[in-house]
């Protein structure tokens, strides 16, 4: 029986090619883009889970309440751990971390200079030894336990391939960390794929972060950096809730002056990959993303239904002659759903090969949370099966039940009609809904588009073409005599016309430090925290940096003068600039208070995801991080040669790493920037499958109209007016998608700009635009059939009823 049912679909799908080719493409388009969304939802949600203490596993963050709103940053101070255990011994495991960005390691050589490997974008950790008990290694060679010791590191299996050409016998050699620190390798352990937040790929030990800091005592709990982090493993003696009952207690112990304005919130390890406060991705982005997936699968079965019930008509008579015969109602509706499970299996199996080259795709083109790596096992299958047997439940079972119920003296009679095999109300509101769906997408696109284009065309404030920065070794302090060395051979480069120092690069470099601040006689501390950077005389020339009121700093080692800028004078409730020239700034950890000589005009000093900041600009060069040059027009790459062999001449121990500005701010915008080519992608994808269901429609409707069609033409109609006759429907239904669509995509889209300080707007052009190209791709769309109907001979047209 079942041989003879694939036998006969197989039968029926081959002589009406079109059809199933067309059902096909609409699966498979659809099916292959749910199949690259669904597997990207999964890897976010499966950050991490694989830990075997991961539903005890906590990280203790930091809160500061501001006038201006909450601040979060994952970092603690250097302290908290020893207090934590101090206080509370039940923990039963802690672990304190400082993260290491961007990781320099050199490896001596005998007879040579040592040799220096730095990778952009990855990271590193010096850690407790507590922290392997707490999170899940796979050890190649050796172990954390001699992770208590200072001068101690362990490295991932693609480092020590990296660094020696192997990843046996490493175990005992020796890392310069940072180019200066001799650490001796314990242990070697199995890369992580990216399925985990805390990928440190070379953790020296914490006792070593002493000498690293350049002997700094690690006792100050007023100031927190977001880079040591705490982690914490807890059981019944002491949970979460014990935390949240006794914070205020351990704040006023330890923190007094802050106990009205700090928190240290607890973190389940399950919410860290999406806390947005922190750093994490955003779950309503990721759960958008999985809607869309429900839409490409709707909207491709949606196409099935329309074309298998305009394909009803025709086949009306097989299934009296098949009633007839003995064929029982279930027989039919078995044979039609093996039809659809033809079809849907054959979609599947492209469907897997469009997302092999999506995945391929993913890794070359995507940044961010869209970046991800399939995994495959045992549940995967069960997913897909599901999936599978989802869509054919969708996309069969109506029409199945359609053609199954044709009574069997009506069919071989001819006598069934449009309303019979589903009429226009149900299949109105399917194309309604396919309609809808891809004007959202397209709305999206427009908009996402529009503020990409708004951010790079904006006017930040300052200079950003043709200047390059120079990371600086990362020391406690710098070398002063160096600095000046290197700056007089760039300097000495043609092509090189101005030089400046920082202390984090450009001006809108997302680094951020703040800072109490005293205003001049005023008594007690401002209730905002200005930003705070290191800068040099030539800083404000180099990036075009206007001045309002009062004069640029003058060159100075040390702090003796200050720049501030438009929003901190408003912060402070003047509104002259020029009020505060002459006045003395009282700085958090500073001996020598000095004055404000400059107002500069506001510029962006984050992203346009934010507002402008009160800053404050001195000079400090013992805390200088990065150079700064503005390039003359020509070869960069000969220039970037030059600066390199210089440089390497005055830091031999460093990693030379350069960007340029312009490139750093796009970057900062990569997220975006993916998330409008996902967008762009599915739109394409959803409107494809939409001109599908379109096509299945007006073969419907040339079908029904045929014997109409023809008599108008008799009676004198025109070739427009019958045109109009198909045109005046689809504009009817495209224009209630709209009044759907419009509404939603408002409001999501508009949900999504509210994450930007400085966005567009979303006028009436937006909406106007998604509307005229949703008609233009329906016009060319059903154009095809309808002029091909329009033009049919009326004779023929009459015969054929």
């Amino acid at each position: 029986m079942l041989r003879n049912y694939l036998k006969i679909a197989f039968r029926n799908l081959r002589k009406n090619r079109t059809y199933a080719l067309i059902n096909v493409t609409g699966l498979a388009l659809g099916l292959g883009g749910a199949l690259l969304i669904f597997a990207l939802v999964r890897y976010h949600f499966a950050i991490d889970t694989h830990h075997r203490h991961y539903d005890r596993t906590y990280r203790i963050v930091s809160k500061y309440f501001t006038p201006d709103g909450d601040f979060h940053t994952p970092g603690v101070p250097y302290p908290f751990g020893k207090a934590v255990r101090n206080d509370h011994p039940d923990v039963e495991q802690l672990a304190m971390i400082d993260q290491w960005e961007e990781p320099m390691v050199s490896v001596p050589v005998a007879n040579g200079p040592d040799k220096k490997f730095k990778v952009t974008e990855s990271m590193g950790a010096f850690v407790e030894p507590s922290y392997f008990r707490i999170f899940d290694y796979d050890w190649i060679a050796g172990g954390p336990t001699d992770m208590s010791q200072p001068n101690t590191v362990v490295i991932s299996g693609g480092n020590a391939q990296k660094y020696f050409g192997r990843t046996d016998n490493v175990v005992g050699k020796v890392l310069k960390i940072n180019g200066r620190i001799n650490a001796r390798i314990v242990g070697v352990f199995r890369d992580y794929r990216d399925n985990t937040d805390f990928a440190y790929s070379v953790m020296p030990s914490y006792a070593t972060l002493k000498e690293y800091r350049g002997g700094r005592s690690d006792d100050d709990f007023g100031s927190t950096n977001s880079s040591s982090q705490c982690f914490v493993l807890l059981n019944d003696q002491f949970t979460a809730a014990d935390w949240d009952r006794q914070m205020l207690a351990f704040i006023k112990k330890y923190n007094p002056e802050n106990i009205k304005k700090k928190r240290f919130p607890i973190q389940p390890l399950r919410d860290i990959h999406f806390s947005t406060d922190y750093g994490g991705v955003s779950k309503s982005l990721i759960v958008s993303l999985f809607i869309i997936g429900i839409f490409l699968i709707v909207t491709a079965s949606i196409n099935f239904v329309n074309l298998a019930t305009a394909q009803a008509l025709t086949r009306s008579r097989e299934v009296g002659v098949r009633k007839v015969m003995g064929s029982t109602q279930g027989q039919l509706f078995v044979q039609f759903m093996g039809e659809t499970a033809l079809i849907t299996l054959t979609a599947t199996v492209i469907a897997l090969g469009l997302f092999q080259v999506g995945q391929s795709l993913v890794q070359q083109y995507m940044h961010g949370a869209f970046k991800f790596t399939f995994y495959f096992d045992a549940s995967v299958i069960g997913w897909l099966v599901l999936l599978v047997l989802g869509v054919i439940g969708l996309s069969g079972v109506y029409p199945a039940l359609v053609l199954s119920g044709f009574k069997p003296v009506m069919a071989l009679a001819g006598k069934i009609t449009a309303r019979q095999v589903g009429g226009f109300s149900v299949r109105r509101g399917l194309v309604v809904a396919q309609f809808a769906i891809s004007q959202i997408l397209i709305i999206g696109m427009i908009v996402v588009a529009s503020q990409l284009r708004f951010m790079q065309e904006k006017e930040l404030g300052f200079r950003k073409n043709a200047i390059l920065t120079i990371q600086l070794p990362n020391v406690d302090k710098q070398d002063l005599a160096k600095m000046s060395t290197f700056r007089n051979l760039a300097t000495g480069i043609p092509d090189v016309s101005k030089f400046s120092y920082s202390m984090s690069g450009a001006p809108q470099s997302g680094w951020v430090s703040q800072s109490t601040i005293k205003y001049d006689t005023r008594p007690e501390a401002e209730k905002f925290e200005p930003h705070r950077k290191g800068i040099d005389a030539n800083y404000l020339d180099l990036y075009g940096i206007k001045l309002v009121a009062g004069r640029n700093l003058y060159p100075s080692d040390t702090v003796r003068e200050v720049l501030v800028n438009e929003t901190f004078v408003r912060k402070l409730g003047l509104r002259n600039p020029a009020e505060v020239l002459g006045k003395i700034l009282h700085t958090n950890g500073n001996t020598r208070h000095p004055e404000i000589v400059g107002v500069m005009k506001d510029f962006n000093q984050v992203t346009l995801q934010d507002a402008i900041a009160p800053l404050f600009m001195t000079t400090q060069a013992s805390n200088y991080y990065s150079a700064n040059l503005q390039l003359r027009t020509g070869n960069f790459q000969r220039v970037i040669s030059q600066l390199e062999k210089q440089y390497n001449q005055v830091y031999p121990d460093a990693y030379f790493t350069y960007q340029f500005v312009d490139a750093q701010i796009e970057r900062s915008y990569q997220e975006e920037q993916t998330m409008g080519k996902l967008v762009n992608f599915f739109a394409g994808i959803a409107v494809l499958i939409g001109c599908l269901g379109l096509y299945g429609l007006v073969l419907f409707m040339a079908t029904q109209k045929t014997k109409e069609i023809g008599v108008r033409k008799v009676l004198g109609a025109s070739v427009g007016s019958i045109l109009w006759l198909f045109g005046r429907e689809f504009a009817r239904l495209i224009a209630v998608a709209f009044v759907l669509a419009a509404p939603l995509a408002w409001y999501v889209m508009n949900e999504w700009l509210q994450g930007f300080e400085y966005k567009i707007t979303l006028g009436p052009g937006i909406f106007g635009i998604a509307l005229v190209a949703t008609v233009l791709v329906a016009a060319l769309t059903v154009s095809f059939q309808s002029v091909k109907a329009a033009l049919t001979n009326p004779v023929k047209s009459l015969r054929s009823e």
